[in-house]
């Protein structure tokens, strides 16, 4: 009888390791889904007041509109500490909408515009999903 008991302390032991394990992986990857929306909404508030800066039209009137999607962003970073994928997907919706509503203002030459800008939100965002995908698998093995 102490045999089985100690034998079936160590598979417990063993899944309640497994099981802290998982938990580390999803706040792990939680924080990079996070970071990533952050620094999404820290890149287009910088190339935004870059921007104003070069035309000459930094006033507050236009800062605070310069502020409106960061912010958002930024509160999608704070969902993500509850929901990475559900955060991420609404970023990747954000950033479309973004992009759309600028070619449409714009015209065709707005797309090319700061390319090197969108290059790396696209990056971030494509990394912030898949770290989302990973937390929520993660997610569903701890609990």
């Amino acid at each position: 009888m102490d045999t089985n008991d100690s034998q079936e302390d160590i598979v417990s032991d063993y899944y309640d390791d497994y099981k802290q394990t998982q938990k580390e992986i999803f706040e792990a990857d939680v924080i990079k889904v996070r970071n990533a929306i952050v620094w999404i909404g820290g890149l287009l508030f910088a190339s935004d007041l870059l921007g104003l800066a070069i035309a000459n039209l930094i006033v507050l009137e236009n800062v605070l509109y310069a502020l409106l999607f960061p912010a958002i962003f930024i509160a999608f970073g704070l969902l993500a500490m509850k929901q990475p994928l559900i955060s991420i997907v609404l970023s990747i919706v954000l950033f479309g909408i973004i992009i759309f509503i600028t070619i449409r203002a714009y015209g065709s030459r707005a797309a090319i515009n700061g390319i090197l800008i969108k290059a790396i939100i696209v990056y971030l965002l494509i990394s912030g999903f898949q770290s989302a995908k990973s937390a929520e698998l993660a997610r569903k093995e701890f609990k």
